[in-house]
């Protein structure tokens, strides 16, 4: 067992010893002259010696006080150091991903129990983001203060710390209960009978139809819904027909909640890709989790 002074009242003797000032020590630790003088006489009951000479409002320190205060000096310079040293550590060790929120639903979440299996020392969080969604750079302030980002749209390839992902492509998935019936999806314009849902202003579904050869009518039912994953998992529950690509729609086809049930794809007009912004922190385990994840999304596309 350590038998210690109160830590409060040796910081306050510190303080107050360094500066031989009172009020200084009081300004520095953003506490009340008051509360510093308290401290000091409540130190100097517990060791049972005086620590300061005082006259009038100046102090000087005794043969005791002179004894104490390197020790204690040098052993709050090296705690300072060691916690300095362990919040770096910890802030090293801690990746934030920004990412659309269909693809943090639908793919990144899922995924974060192999990333922890890999890279079991470093802390992961995950930042939804819409904007990410289409991502335009030459759109400043679209990106977050996130120590990686993974969006859809242009990459600028002149600039660093882009790296494009291979291009995707975009089909219809639904319920395979809307495979069977009189309604069933047997031709691609067997879509016309039913609800198209989707996540963009429906351009996504001309070109599609167009590379299908199907004609989109104006009395075509449609449903706009916020983003591609509750698109997806609405089109899962029987609502209707939505468009989905090999990353967002991977995990439901390869449960059978989805079904793709025509081959025509259609190419994105984008892709997604990886960017480090040149600001964030991370280090090595920033690059650690850049590496796993564009090997992993690259793997999946390919």
């Amino acid at each position: 067992m350590r038998h210690l002074p109160p830590l409060n009242a040796l910081r306050a003797f510190e303080a107050a010893a360094r500066h031989q000032h009172i009020a200084r020590a009081a300004a520095e630790l953003n506490v009340t002259h008051g509360a510093v003088s308290h401290q000091i006489r409540h130190l100097e009951a517990v060791l049972g010696t005086e620590l300061f000479r005082r006259s009038g409002n100046r102090i000087s320190l005794t043969t005791a006080a002179q004894r104490l205060l390197p020790v204690l000096s040098e052993s709050f310079d090296r705690i300072a150091e060691a916690t300095t040293g362990a919040a770096q550590k910890a802030a090293a060790d801690h990746v934030t991903i920004a990412c659309a929120p269909a693809l943090a639903a639908k793919w990144l979440v899922p995924e974060i129990a192999a990333l922890n299996e890999r890279h079991p020392g470093i802390t992961i969080d995950i930042t939804p983001n819409q904007g990410l969604t289409w991502f335009d750079p030459r759109q400043r302030g679209t990106t977050t203060d996130s120590d990686l980002v993974i969006a859809y749209g242009h990459p600028d390839v002149e600039q660093p710390g882009y790296l494009a992902l291979p291009e995707i492509a975009f089909f219809p998935v639904c319920s395979p209960r809307l495979t069977h019936g009189p309604r069933a999806l047997r031709h691609p314009k067997d879509i016309l009978r039913h609800l198209l849902l989707h996540d963009d202003d429906g351009t996504g579904w001309q070109r599609w139809m167009n590379q299908a050869g199907v004609e989109l009518r104006a009395d075509m039912r449609q449903m706009k819904l916020g983003n591609a994953s509750l698109s997806l998992d609405a089109a899962a529950d029987g609502l209707g027909v939505a468009l989905g690509d090999t990353i967002l729609a991977d995990a439901d086809l390869a449960a059978g909640r989805l079904v793709a049930p025509f081959p025509a794809r259609v190419a994105a007009p984008g892709s997604y890709f990886l960017l480090r912004p040149p600001m964030a922190h991370g280090g090595e385990a920033r690059d650690a989790v850049a590496t796993w994840l564009a090997d992993r999304l690259t793997t999946r596309l390919i």
